[in-house]
């Protein structure tokens, strides 16, 4: 579930609302409800509440815009992708709307917002799945609306953390990506436009406070980082979308205890979740391993080592866990090495 970009870019994408609304203040609601469902994992009454916008407004692209949205979020949090073929439909769903709303001489700039987010969106799932140059040109089509939208009305501050986001990211990943013509290392402009739509916006405060601290845990300001999430586990108390955060950024500042801690909630949430195909299993066993291990608990991090070897995945998950393979192989040797040499055991705690 933890990935940096995708998760970064998912919660900037999936769950804006804009100040001063065009819609009614029932719709509204349903949004902000939608949205507190989202960050709780709640995702099938995400969906139901979601629907309830459909139902009202059918030919608007907002509710299947914020279906498909919700759809992402759920295949981000349990890594598959399973209801891919369901987001296909409702994301394209919602760009068919939004053209033929500008086609028809909308010239709101939430129509232009939108439709921005639903491309971005798209190009999100395509580059996931490993379509990176379809991704990539859904993502530029995606920018082009959005900054039209913030063209229309400079006062949509919300919009600015997306193109802040995608700014901050298309340039972390710039040498990577020099030769698609229109990408440039503008970083440091996005960092500067996701501030600016955290002070100023008004339903993306939590969204931005997430992607801030990703950024920031990128740049490895990692106590600025640990911050941020702990701010949004405040307000969405147990919500994964923080938790990873805490929990690696614990990691990557070496106490290794609250790691422990943290991961062991995680894992444990992990092991009773409706589904688990043993991707976050892994990830999280890992870090716990790790930091077992750097602690000089050796009995314990051997422990989580030889779950990670016995646990069974289907082929696709494998290949991408190749690392965490070879890891706990690695670790599990000098895991062993160390107790045979006389290192400190404790008993198992999970």
């Amino acid at each position: 579930m933890k990935r940096i970009i995708f998760l970064s870019f998912l919660l900037v994408i999936s769950t804006e609302v804009l100040a001063q609304s065009p819609f009614s203040s029932k719709i509204d609601s349903l949004i902000l409800k939608g949205i507190d469902q989202t960050f709780f994992c709640k995702f099938d009454s995400a969906m139901l509440t979601f629907q309830k916008i459909i139902d009202r407004h059918p030919n608007d692209l907002v509710g299947y815009f914020y279906q498909a949205a919700t759809l992402q979020s759920e295949m981000m949090h349990y890594e598959t992708d399973i209801w891919g073929k369901d987001f296909d439909q409702l994301i394209d769903k919602a760009i068919l709307l939004g053209k033929k709303e500008i086609e028809n001489g909308d010239d709101d700039p939430w129509t232009y917002f939108y439709l921005g987010s639903s491309f971005s969106y798209k190009g999100l799932y395509q580059a996931k799945t490993g379509n990176y140059i379809s991704g990539f040109m859904s993502a530029r089509k995606g920018l082009s609306y959005l900054k039209k939208a913030v063209e229309k009305d400079s006062t949509l501050y919300d919009a600015y953390l997306g193109l802040g986001t995608y700014k901050y990211w298309s340039g972390r990943f710039y040498k990577y990506l020099k030769w698609l013509p229109w990408i440039r290392d503008e970083r440091e402009e996005g960092i500067r436009m996701v501030k600016y739509s955290v002070s100023r916006g008004t339903f993306s405060h939590w969204v931005g406070i997430n992607s801030l601290g990703w950024i920031e845990y990128d740049r490895k300001n990692y106590w600025g980082a640990l911050a941020l999430f702990q701010k949004g586990l405040k307000k969405y108390p147990g919500s994964p979308f923080f938790i990873w955060g805490v929990a690696d950024s614990y990691y990557r500042l070496g106490n290794f205890v609250k790691a422990v801690e943290i991961y062991q909630k995680l894992l444990t949430s992990i092991l009773s979740a409706s589904l688990n195909n043993g991707y976050n299993e892994i990830e999280c066993r890992l870090k716990l391993g790790m930091s077992y291990y750097t602690l000089g608990q050796y009995k314990n991090a051997l422990y989580q080592y030889n779950a990670i070897l016995k646990r069974k995945v289907e082929k696709k998950i494998a290949r991408r866990l190749k690392k965490h393979y070879r890891l706990a192989k690695e670790y599990k040797k000098r895991s062993l090495k160390a107790l045979k040499n006389g290192g400190r055991s404790h008993d198992i705690t999970s």
